[in-house]
């Protein structure tokens, strides 16, 4: 996929959207650093919603995401290692966050979703050490 830099970000959405049906996991992922490292933040914080929601699910369940639970790299040991490498924590998708971040660009998630001991810390207003969580 051509990305040039002056694409609209509807329609740089819309191309991600239609490669998620049309092109294998692997060339997916290979595009999505590829954003990750072109784009400036201003584009990408219009795709991050959809790429959390179409790498973990949605938050009622309808969609599965990547279906992580279910990967085992014993079963499929290469889209096992890809997700491995796009999730670690130097991978594009913290990279990705690091440079929304940087520009100060906010996503609303309910913490009723959060796992109980991280909801437990911020409803009693003590905060993880981690940059993630002091913005």
């Amino acid at each position: 996929m051509a990305f040039p830099h002056l694409q609209q970000p509807s329609f740089l959405l819309a191309s991600l959207k239609a490669d998620s049906i049309n092109k294998p996991f692997a060339q997916q992922c290979q595009d999505l650093v590829k954003v990750i490292e072109d784009f400036p933040a201003k584009e990408l914080h219009t795709i991050f919603p959809w790429l959390v929601e179409s790498i973990f699910g949605s938050l009622d369940g309808v969609l599965v995401g990547w279906n992580l639970r279910c990967l085992q790299g014993r079963v499929n040991p290469v889209e096992y290692s890809i997700v491995m490498e796009f999730l670690d924590p130097g991978g594009p998708m913290m990279k990705l966050v690091y440079k929304l971040q940087a520009e100060d660009y906010k996503f609303d998630f309910p913490v009723s979703y959060l796992p109980g001991p991280v909801k437990a810390s911020i409803q009693e207003c003590i905060l993880p050490d981690s940059p993630l969580y002091h913005n």
